[in-house]
């Protein structure tokens, strides 16, 4: 079995283990302090990013269907230019596409939970490893291209 595989089966199978256990053992709203800097807050979101157009939920399921399509129809492309750091960013990506896809498919909200906090006050929104992955992943071709860019 290819590496990449494995590795967005293991960032899939870690996004939907760590918002079960906040599922299974937080109430919705109960927030638990473990730095100055860092809580584990249990919500939830219909929306997008920053939750933006709450309550759209079967659109969303329907055009995070349509992106994943076009990102797996493009990928072959995408790993012709950026090689590796492209496979890697493609599995980040689907991977937390998928991570909140299924969330929105079987639970109709997504499960945030990661709390960004400064001197203990909410200075994020509240996100969950799904979300990083596809920040991570989309900013690592964003950067590797204006690099590239540079350098030719």
């Amino acid at each position: 079995m290819k590496w990449y595989y494995v590795l967005s089966v293991f960032l899939l199978l870690f996004d939907q283990l760590t918002k079960h256990i906040v599922r299974t053992n937080l109430h919705l709203y109960q927030s638990i302090q473990l730095l100055p800097i860092l809580a584990i807050s249990y919500t939830t979101n219909t929306g997008i990013v920053f939750g933006w157009f709450r309550g759209r939920n079967e659109v969303f399921i329907v055009v995070v269907t349509i992106v994943l399509i076009l990102l797996i129809s493009a990928a072959r492309d995408i790993v012709r230019e950026f090689k590796t750091l492209g496979r890697i960013a493609l599995c980040l990506i689907f991977s937390g596409g998928v991570g909140n896809l299924i969330d929105r498919i079987f639970f109709g909200e997504v499960v945030d939970f990661i709390d960004i906090q400064w001197n203990y006050k909410n200075i994020w929104p509240v996100f969950n490893f799904a979300d990083s992955y596809v920040f991570i992943g989309i900013w690592m071709l964003v950067i590797k291209y204006i690099i590239g860019k540079f350098r030719r």
